[in-house]
């Protein structure tokens, strides 16, 4: 290698991993705790790249005098400690606001700190659902778009700051717009051409029942009722 700090292993075993928490609290000691850590950290575009946002690329420092084994070990024991006190930082600088990891999800835009304090400690009537439950897939994963979902009717109303201007960017419509139906299927012109490569074809609808939770939301207790109505309803079936 030409450059010293590749020789031996040659090795750099490295992650993308975010750490808004170090990042809020302090890029500089976040790279003095690497260094103690026998880490390197980087920004996602390369050496020379610079370190944008809270995502770093943090891999082993050392090449020279340990084994590949050992390298690899050191950065995933290293980044799991980075993350852990990246937990405590979160909560000292955000408070209980939740960090989500769909940085570029509808939810991420709408679930600013000011509506969280609004809304957080809302439980909805029907199924005593939160807010921070409807978002949780976008605290949890990263590749979400919407990152939210209704535990029951309610939520729409009960959690309104958030849903409205997110359904409203996402379907494209005004504050004011009026859902019009039309179920006359004589008013559909033509049809998919025939040599178009179809595998299949789905028209899905959805309904909901009444005083019941929706899925994300739904109690034990409601899913016995629901399945006691259906049992009844289709009795009256011919």
């Amino acid at each position: 290698h030409s450059c010293p700090t590749n020789l031996g292993t040659g090795m750099r075993a490295s992650v993308h991993v975010d750490l808004p928490g170090w990042t809020a609290y302090s890029v500089d000691k976040l790279k003095a705790r690497c260094e103690e850590l026998h880490l390197q950290p980087r920004g996602t575009r390369g050496e020379s790249g610079g370190q944008t946002g809270h995502t770093y690329d943090i891999s082993n420092k050392h090449r020279l005098g340990y084994s590949e084994v050992e390298l690899v070990q050191k950065m995933i024991d290293g980044v799991n400690t980075l993350w852990e006190e990246d937990k405590k930082y979160q909560k000292e600088c955000f408070g209980d606001f939740p960090y989500i990891a769909s940085q570029h999800s509808l939810v991420a835009k709408y679930v600013t700190k000011d509506k969280w304090d609004q809304l957080k400690n809302i439980k909805t009537k029907t199924s005593g659902f939160t807010l921070e439950k409807a978002i949780a897939c976008a605290v949890q994963f990263n590749n979400q778009h919407c990152g939210i979902y209704a535990g029951d009717w309610d939520s729409y109303k009960d959690f309104a700051p958030v849903f409205d201007p997110l359904i409203q960017e996402y379907h494209g419509i005004s504050p004011d717009a009026k859902h019009t139906s039309d179920m006359d299927p004589t008013k559909i012109k033509g049809n998919i051409v025939d040599d178009a490569p179809v595998h299949s074809t789905r028209i899905r609808v959805g309904r909901s029942i009444d005083g019941f939770g929706l899925s994300p939301g739904i109690t034990k207790e409601q899913r016995v009722g629901v399945e006691k109505l259906m049992a009844s309803a289709v009795q009256n079936f011919t």
